[in-house]
């Protein structure tokens, strides 16, 4: 037995099988800010012992504040807030409103909750011998490590710093250039998302080490999947979980068009003539 939190945590070990059974989704209730493995792809991850928590503001402008500074037309045609029960339930979408809302009107409040949700999330992935991570920017763009927050009445200049000693590792996806998300904490993993006119900022990321994830029109390859690579990286297959923060270092994380991104026109989508091309772009 080990405590967190004033919480008494027993360390037996659990096999993945017994973890997915043993572990109950938590529902969201009416308020809360986290949803706790009720996605399809972040329940994959339980394969691998991830337990993740993920944040679904308005994406865009949709709130009447832009949370995606960065996101292409692309991007906002395929975007992933449309899909889903969000485009059968206008519902979910008006909570997103919501809530983002409250984090441009309600700002301390807001964090607090957020704070909150995550030590529960921690100590419950903790309980059940899982890895605890959390993607706060599910459908945004924010660069949290210059969001402030206070925990246990001390403040701190981000919820990185204040969970940098906590069991818990945070990871998003950004189209911001590598040069404005500078210095980030070791418990924050994020990769760059390439759309059809930020090709230069994901070079830029590449050459930095980082990773670069990729949406590809399978159907438009040879043999109907990804390429083994491109602009001479390694393509890996990241749809058989959302835990990009295990991926392996300087990749094109690679992704299937899904969605309203299957009839994507605009190059945000990369077709099999497209490689070609970014092939010639990167020599």
């Amino acid at each position: 037995m080990f405590e967190y939190l004033g919480v008494q945590i027993g360390r037996k070990l659990r096999t993945v099988r017994g973890i997915v059974k043993l572990l109950k989704v938590r529902k969201m209730a009416k308020g809360d800010l986290l949803n706790i493995d009720n996605n399809p792809k972040t329940r994959k991850g339980t394969k691998r012992a991830v337990r993740t928590a993920i944040m679904y503001l308005a994406a865009s402008d949709m709130s009447g504040w832009n949370v995606c500074q960065y996101a292409s037309a692309g991007c906002r045609a395929a975007c992933l807030v449309f899909a889903g029960m969000a485009a059968v339930y206008a519902s979910i979408n008006q909570a997103r409103i919501n809530r983002t809302r409250r984090f441009f009107k309600e700002r301390a409040t807001f964090m607090a909750r957020l704070v909150f949700e995550t030590e529960r999330h921690v100590i419950e992935s903790v309980a059940h011998s899982m890895i605890a991570a959390v993607r706060l920017n599910g459908t945004a763009d924010l660069p949290w490590e210059r969001i402030p927050c206070e925990r246990g009445g001390v403040k701190y200049a981000s919820i990185f710093e204040a969970f940098a000693d906590d069991p818990v590792t945070f990871y998003d996806y950004t189209k911001a250039p590598a040069s404005k998300r500078r210095n980030l904490p070791d418990n924050y993993s994020l990769t760059f998302s390439l759309s059809e006119d930020n090709h230069p900022d994901a070079i830029d990321w590449l050459a930095a080490g980082g990773n670069v994830a990729v949406v590809f029109d399978t159907k438009t390859f040879p043999g109907k999947t990804l390429p083994a690579t491109f602009w001479g990286y390694r393509v890996i297959d990241a749809d058989g979980d959302d835990a990009r923060f295990l991926d392996p270092e300087n990749v094109i994380v690679g992704l299937k068009a899904k969605g309203l991104a299957k009839t994507d026109d605009s190059g945000f989508v990369i077709k099999y003539a497209d490689a070609l091309s970014a092939l010639a772009i990167a020599a």
